[in-house]
């Protein structure tokens, strides 16, 4: 593996993580219905603490790794001189230094139990990363991915809560409540899917100036398939709402193995997304 390449890998996994805290955290502590949200934290506490844990432990080496890949050598990524340099010598560098101390802040916040603010945080960590990224040269390009990196880490973050809903529906003195937090979730859902694909298109737009049409330009490619991959996740987000749902009525058992299926589906394509963002981010988009 070269230092590019886990260069790539690290921005996933960050990535995800930070998507989990903001989408997932978000959901179960505002969206889910008060008498869920309880029962919904403690199933989830282990994971938001490791989220955390990930998300700030990727945000740690992520300098010493991106001067290994500037440099292409590994052993740049122990060179204490050089990463320094990088870090409180180049824009690039002093940015990420920010988004570390907001990670590092973001671990405190959670260790505390301090939900509310975790979520702050990690919308805040996201929104620095896309600060960041090929459409940082503006302020209107600028805007248009931080909303589309909030909304689709929140779309993809928030199947997971989603998911752990559907055995609380089993228990009485739970039902209403998970079921009325499901259905939170679908009607908010509609109009957050909506605003990924049009803020996608903007994005795509305003970098490139045109539709990703050249499947030998690496950046294109990659980006086609994100394309791709964000149109499968709507289209199972329709048939979840609109198929899967509407069986509830008449067979709650089956109805629920079918949403669960399909939310694990579109929370695999969500990782494989984040994995095409974290390589097209560093390709150049004029090769």
């Amino acid at each position: 593996m070269t230092p590019l390449q886990a260069l790539a890998l690290e921005r996933t996994v960050h990535d995800a993580s930070l998507a989990y805290l903001w989408g997932g955290g978000g959901f179960a502590t505002i969206l889910a219905d008060a008498g869920i949200r309880s029962p919904l934290a403690t199933a989830m506490r282990k994971s938001l603490l490791l989220g955390t844990a990930i998300a700030a432990s990727t945000s740690v080496i992520a300098i010493p790794l991106q001067t290994a890949a500037i440099t292409s050598a590994w052993a740049s990524m122990f060179r204490t001189d050089l990463w320094s340099a990088f870090a409180f010598g180049t824009g690039a560098g002093l940015a990420m230094l920010a988004h570390l101390a907001i990670c590092l802040a973001l671990l405190g916040a959670m260790s505390f139990g301090l939900s509310r603010l975790s979520i702050l945080l990690a919308a805040l960590a996201l929104s620095s990363l896309a600060a960041n990224g090929h459409a940082a040269d503006d302020i209107a390009s600028t805007l248009s991915d931080i909303i589309h990196v909030l909304l689709a880490t929140a779309w993809v973050g928030a199947l997971v809560p989603f998911v752990l809903l559907m055995p609380m529906t089993a228990r009485p003195e739970l039902r209403p409540a998970a079921v009325m937090s499901m259905f939170r979730f679908s009607r908010v859902g509609h109009v957050v899917v909506a605003l990924v694909l049009l803020s996608g298109l903007a994005n795509t737009l305003l970098i490139l100036g045109h539709l990703p049409t050249d499947p030998s330009s690496p950046y294109q490619l990659q980006l086609i398939l994100k394309i791709a991959v964000a149109l499968a996740m709507a289209c199972l987000a329709v048939v979840n709402r609109y198929l899967f749902v509407p069986i509830y009525r008449r067979d709650p058992t089956r109805s629920q193995r079918l949403l669960v299926m399909g939310a694990s589906a579109e929370i695999a394509l969500g990782a494989i997304a984040f994995s095409l963002v974290a390589s097209f981010g560093i390709d150049d988009p004029a090769a």
